[in-house]
């Protein structure tokens, strides 16, 4: 198990009474995701050192990556070969499942529209169905996405914000498909009552984002260990908000576990600019930062809201305060990571 997030699971399980997992049977979809990769190496280390006992069902579309492939000794954990974009059915009793699977790199949710759709919407469905069938609590991955484009003026989302978004523009079918994903859990939490709680979840990074993933940080961190600076695709002047993985992880099983409400911000608390955000990278890779001449072209440059940071205070007030990591140390851990496990594609210094 990496040292990086086997500390970082170490500290989750310090935040996080697990015990209803004990003996339960979980299916996961998004297994091999950033999410997904954490919650594998959670359940792992907690059958190891907490007897939890808890047989996980782990989905993915390809079969499991090579990270999950070494934690494959333990034989509760199953991987499951589905591409949950197609129709499918899975049968297999469960006590929790926890839909992360979908596109959540932009390149790839606009190479893959209808799948992205599909992912949300008619997967959501047929796995809160399971969930109706097993009397399973349900936990939704949803985005900031479906509060479209902020006005800096409001500061923070809260969770009662219907959003300002377009149901057309090039980044469209992740973030309406995902509304409608949470359409679904409603109506099947209201009319079936089925036990559903919804994550709307901000920038995530940490060790298992990579050096080949598509968005801002993997990006930089490829470009800083590649090719020694890194170059950006427009002024970087967006404003984001970026949680580490651990941290999420943390939010996102407290409120599986013991979330009431239906719905939830899920989110770190330091929002930095595209361009801050390169500059931490170059900072501790000691390379420069290149503005360009010209903006980019690539669809999914200009489309995405321009600021958002998700009010996160009913999490807070329902559950308590967080020791969130700082951005800076986070992003050291998450170049480290990449250092060690990728390490034949890094220039040597």
């Amino acid at each position: 198990m990496n040292k990086i997030i086997r500390e970082d699971c170490e500290r989750i399980l310090e935040l996080v009474g697990i015990s209803p997992l004990k003996n339960s049977i979980v299916i996961l979809t998004g297994s091999n995701g950033l999410f997904g990769s954490y919650f594998v190496n959670l359940i792992y280390l907690a059958n190891k050192i907490k007897k939890l006992n808890c047989k996980i069902y782990c989905v993915s579309m390809h079969g499991p990556n090579k990270f999950i492939n070494a934690l494959l000794d333990d034989r509760r954990i199953i991987p499951l070969r589905r591409d949950l974009s197609k129709p499918f059915s899975l049968s297999y009793k469960c006590d929790f499942i926890l839909h992360a699977a979908c596109y959540a790199q932009p390149k790839k949710f606009i190479d893959n529209k209808i799948e992205t759709i599909n992912l949300n919407v008619h997967a959501t469905n047929t796995l809160l169905n399971l969930a109706k069938k097993n009397k399973a609590r349900f936990l939704y991955f949803s985005s900031g996405e479906v509060y479209g484009d902020i006005v800096k003026e409001m500061v923070t989302v809260q969770e009662t914000f219907n959003g300002n978004c377009s149901t057309i523009n090039e980044r469209a079918a992740y973030g309406e498909s995902k509304r409608l994903g949470e359409t679904l859990c409603s109506i099947y939490k209201r009319d079936y009552k089925v036990k559903v709680v919804i994550a709307r979840i901000a920038h995530t990074y940490g060790p298992g984002l990579s050096i080949f993933d598509d968005r801002a940080l993997g990006n930089f961190i490829n470009k800083a260990l590649t090719q020694s600076k890194i170059v950006l695709l427009d002024e970087g002047a967006k404003i984001k908000t970026f949680g580490y993985i651990a941290d999420m992880v943390a939010m996102l099983l407290t409120v599986m576990l013991k979330g009431k409400d239906l719905i939830y911000n899920i989110s770190g608390v330091d929002s930095v600019s595209i361009r801050q955000l390169a500059e931490e990278v170059a900072a501790y890779c000691g390379v420069p930062v290149v503005l360009p001449k010209r903006k980019s072209n690539l669809k999914h440059i200009g489309y995405d809201t321009s600021y958002l940071k998700l009010d996160i205070s009913k999490f807070l007030k329902e559950f308590g305060n967080i020791d969130f990591m700082p951005l800076s140390v986070g992003i050291r851990r998450t170049i480290d990571w990449n250092k060690r496990e990728f390490s034949r594609f890094i220039k040597s210094e």
